[in-house]
Parts: C-alpha cells; sequence; structure tokens
C-alpha cells in the first residue's frame, strides 16, 4: 500500500498512456485512416480531367490554381482561385475549398505540385476533387 502511495502519479500516467494505447489499438475509425482508398483514384487516373471534361460537369465548378502562369484559357477566369501551394492548408484556403458545392479542379504547370496538393487534400477528407490536365493524352 505504501509502494502506490509513493508512486500513484506516475501510476496515474501509465495507466492513461495505457487506455490512449488501447483505444487507439481497438477503434480503426478513429485516428486512422484508409490510405489505399484515399489513392485508389490516382492509380486508376479517375482524378485527372481534361478541359472537356471539366466542361461537362455539373455544379459550382472551383478552379484551384497552383502555378505561377495564368490559366491558359479565359473562360475559366470566372471560376478560377489562384492559391500558393504552400499554404494551401491556411485556414482561409480549407475553409474556400471545402465550402464549395461541386468539383474542385488543381491546374498547375508542375504536376507533381498538382498531384502532391491533390494527396494532401484527397487525405483530409475534400470530396469532388481533380486534376486538371493538359490533353487527353496525360491520362
Amino acid at each position: 500500500m505504501k509502494f502506490l502511495k509513493q508512486y500513484r502519479i506516475i501510476l496515474a500516467v501509465f495507466l492513461l498512456v495505457l487506455i490512449l494505447v488501447l483505444i487507439r489499438t481497438i477503434s480503426p475509425g478513429r485516428f486512422k485512416y484508409d490510405a489505399v482508398k484515399w489513392a485508389e483514384p490516382s492509380a486508376t487516373g479517375s482524378n485527372i480531367i481534361n478541359e472537356a471534361q471539366l466542361d461537362a460537369m455539373t455544379g459550382k465548378k472551383l478552379l484551384v490554381d497552383l502555378g505561377s502562369e495564368p490559366v491558359s484559357d479565359s473562360r475559366f477566369g470566372n471560376i478560377t482561385v489562384r492559391l500558393d501551394p504552400g499554404s494551401i492548408l491556411d485556414k482561409t484556403n480549407l475553409k474556400l475549398i471545402r465550402k464549395n458545392r461541386g468539383p474542385v479542379v488543381l491546374y498547375s504547370e508542375d504536376i507533381s505540385e498538382v498531384a502532391r496538393i491533390w494527396m494532401i487534400l484527397s487525405e483530409m477528407g475534400v470530396k469532388d476533387l481533380y486534376i486538371l490536365s493538359e490533353s487527353a493524352d496525360e491520362k
């Protein structure tokens, strides 16, 4: 009994950590995500669209320009938002992307930058997220 009184703080911390580890291990949906599910559209190429497919999409389209060059086609000007790739996770930028009620299409001259941002946003739970390609051949 004297032993328990001496080390009660250490035992309390140990029990708390043990409980948190058990919760994380037992409940698969609370702390974990399914990486295969998020990466599947990228592997199949279903997240890459061209301008014709963009025109055919319904809903409020949001084209996010991540590059330094302007979007080549001026007809997309009214739905285009230019964001710096380094600031994509800012609270205001995430709010803008998440509140859009339609497809969110990422565009940049650097395809690797767009792919990285697509993966980050899709892992954060952004739905209806696509990458705009220059042509249908890139698929």
